[in-house]
């Protein structure tokens, strides 16, 4: 298994409030994007990354492919109350929160737990496709209330239906996806999906040239080089090589 990650504060924002932990031989993969005021926002997402990772690294190896999708929803409530409380017990931390992906590769299986509007992707045979559904009033308009996509106001993009720590209930999003040959997952925070199109982030993963690194880093110089409004952070992984990708 290969994987890469690359994670910088953009040109605008004081602090990176982004976290990403990279576990490849345990196939374990967290990315959260944290909110709230002054630290809250990279606080609640080391919690969160830091709470999941250690649930899960004592349970991963002995769960069966039938339990995972169980494991990772408990992984992440165990993120929220730990985000939660920390809010409690620091009023300048009150209400911080953080979106949350949880990614398991277990062989030719693919476990996520999402929440919030950070994202998890799949390219196969050339073509990328959106695997989780953002928790934003933008796609709570376009889904529940039709509004067209051109329609919606620009804020709502930036606005979340749910997030770890600070939402009084969670309703987490599982898949379970079957891995093919050649597959790549792209996970990433909204700094990177709110500067570049999917097809634009499909052409460079795309053209990775088997250098997974520099395909991280470029990406995060494209969203940079498109104005770098938020923080943005990648991570590829590349379980599953194809005969020509080999070295």
């Amino acid at each position: 298994m290969r994987a890469a990650w690359k994670s910088d504060i953009g040109k605008v924002r004081e602090n990176n409030e982004d976290s990403v932990l990279l576990d490849p031989p345990h196939g374990i993969f967290l990315l959260a994007d944290g909110m709230g005021g002054a630290s809250g926002g990279e606080i609640a997402s080391a919690l969160a990354v830091s709470a999941a990772y250690d649930f899960l690294r004592e349970r991963v190896d002995q769960a069966d492919s039938s339990s995972l999708p169980k494991l990772l929803a408990e992984a992440l409530t165990s993120a929220h109350a730990a985000v939660y409380k920390r809010g409690l017990s620091d009023p300048a931390l009150a209400g911080m929160g953080t979106t949350l992906e949880i990614v398991v590769v277990r062989e030719r299986e693919v476990f996520i737990c999402h929440l919030g509007d950070s994202r998890v992707y799949l390219l196969r045979d050339g073509e990328l496709r959106q695997i989780t559904t953002d928790d934003n009033l933008a796609a709570y308009l376009v889904d529940e209330e039709r509004v067209p996509p051109e329609k919606v106001p620009p804020g709502a993009r930036h606005m979340l239906t749910q997030a770890v720590g600070s939402s009084e209930t969670l309703i987490p999003e599982l898949h379970t996806v079957e891995a093919h040959e050649g597959d790549i997952l792209v996970i990433c925070s909204d700094g990177l999906t709110g500067m570049l199109a999917d097809r634009e982030i499909e052409e460079i993963v795309q053209n990775r040239h088997d250098d997974l690194d520099k395909t991280a880093a470029n990406l995060v110089r494209e969203a940079n080089a498109r104005g770098g409004f938020d923080n943005v952070s990648v991570v590829i992984v590349e379980a599953w090589p194809s005969a020509t990708s080999l070295p």
